[in-house]
C-alpha cells in the first residue's frame, strides 16, 4: 500500500495518452515542482484504480483535518470500518481531535 499527499505526489514517467488519462480524471502536474496533485475528485474512485495500475499497488490518499490540519491517514481512524469516504482525498477529523470532547462537538455544530 502507497500513501499520496493529495497535495503533492510524484508518479513515474508515463506515456502521453495515461498522462492525458490523469489529468482528465482529475490530476493537475506542476512542471517547476515535477509534483501531481488533485484538483477535482469526480472521477476520484477510477482516479485512484489508475494511479495503483501505474504504481502496481493499493494507493490510498492522506486525510487533512478540518480542526488542527494535521494530516494523517485513515487506517489511524478508529471509524474506518463504517467510514463512506475512506481513504479520498478530503478532509476529516483526525484521531486527536476526535477525543478531544470539546473539539469534536464544535465540529459537529458546523454541520
Amino acid at each position: 500500500m502507497t500513501i499520496l499527499n493529495p497535495k503533492g505526489f510524484t508518479l513515474p514517467r508515463v506515456e502521453r495518452e495515461k498522462f492525458v488519462l490523469l489529468m482528465n480524471l482529475g490530476l493537475d502536474y506542476n512542471r517547476e515542482r515535477m509534483l501531481f496533485s488533485i484538483k477535482d475528485c469526480n472521477n476520484i474512485e477510477k482516479l485512484i484504480d489508475t494511479i495503483s495500475a501505474i504504481l502496481g499497488t493499493e494507493v490510498v490518499f492522506l486525510q487533512s483535518c478540518t480542526r488542527c490540519g494535521k494530516e494523517f491517514p485513515c487506517a489511524d481512524c478508529k471509524y474506518l470500518d463504517i467510514c463512506t469516504t475512506k481513504n479520498l482525498p478530503l478532509s476529516c477529523v483526525c484521531p486527536q481531535c476526535l477525543r478531544d470532547r470539546k473539539q469534536f462537538e464544535e465540529y459537529l455544530e458546523k454541520f
